[in-house]
């Protein structure tokens, strides 16, 4: 069977993006033998101070932590308690994401989602290159210094524009969309453009392309798959056991835990279970020993 491609409107700063990682986990995990996935870097937030005098990292963190709690009540995702700094930009994370696309779409997808465990479950809004250096200390495969250098390659910032630019270019299903539920994929505005909710995913297979906008149920991502490429949900990969979701992704909140493995799974004997203030996040010793974890919380 002919692959679809999955094109998702994304930013790691983005909270109903973070809330959607156990549904899209699941996606990739099932059928990802049919799939080809490019993340787009929207960059959701362009300048955090405009307009206010008195910004800093610090006042701003509060604020945001009390609107993640809200976003967490409905996705059942990590928000940051406390949160300790927050970012003034998302576009230096979202270029930092393409330099690292330079040494394959699995390294960039590791470190995206480094920043929003970085965000999400640390607190900490990375903002810098020695920010970024730290949040993504151990991604298998990443070369941290030539990621450094490719940071300020010309190639790189055109990259982002290109996903930037195509973030603000929403197709007409968006345009005309009424969807009344919370976190919805109707068409947003922000700093003056039109754009994608996020986050967005477009399916494109053999029967054209297919939208699946903002915060939804799993279901629709899959039956937005079969849409895309009929036959294409027929022959689901076996849902995964815990030993095989922490090879594959090496960090699991207790919601993706549940959710992929089932509601009794239990992580095995030696993650760590790190206390982020409202519950567990579990990370094998390798990403904890990344982290600077200590000793493992029972789990």
């Amino acid at each position: 069977m002919e692959r679809i491609e999955v094109v998702e409107y994304t930013d790691a700063v983005c909270s109903t993006a973070w809330g959607a990682e156990p549904l899209l986990r699941r996606l990739d995990w099932r059928h990802g033998h049919h799939l080809t996935w490019r993340k787009v870097m929207g960059g959701l937030v362009g300048n955090a101070a405009t307009g206010k005098e008195s910004w800093d990292r610090v006042s701003a963190a509060e604020p945001m932590r009390a609107y993640w709690k809200r976003v967490w009540r409905l996705t059942g995702m990590p928000y940051p308690n406390p949160m300790h700094l927050m970012l003034q930009s998302t576009d230096p994370l979202g270029a930092a994401v393409k330099a690292a696309e330079l040494q394959g779409q699995d390294v960039a997808h590791a470190v995206l989602r480094r920043f929003r465990e970085q965000i999400f479950v640390f607190g900490l809004g990375p903002q810098t290159p020695d920010e970024f250096e730290a949040a993504a200390q151990g991604v298998p495969g990443l070369d941290l210094a030539r990621w450094r250098r490719d940071q300020a390659l010309p190639q790189v910032a055109e990259a982002y524009r290109a996903d930037w630019r195509e973030t603000r270019e929403p197709n007409d299903y968006v345009r005309h969309l009424k969807h009344d539920s919370p976190m919805n994929g109707e068409l947003k505005h922000s700093e003056g453009h039109d754009r994608y909710a996020l986050p967005t995913l477009i399916f494109r297979g053999a029967a054209g392309d297919v939208t699946v906008a903002g915060w939804v149920p799993y279901e629709e991502y899959e039956a937005g798959l079969e849409a895309a490429l009929p036959g294409a949900t027929a022959d689901p990969r076996p849902d995964p056991t815990p030993e095989q979701a922490f090879a594959r992704w090496g960090v699991l909140t207790d919601k993706e835990l549940a959710f992929l493995c089932g509601e009794d799974a239990r992580p095995p004997a030696d993650v760590v279970a790190h206390d982020w203030g409202d519950g567990l996040v579990y990370f094998t010793p390798a990403e904890a020993r990344a982290r600077g974890l200590g000793a493992a919380i029972p789990a």
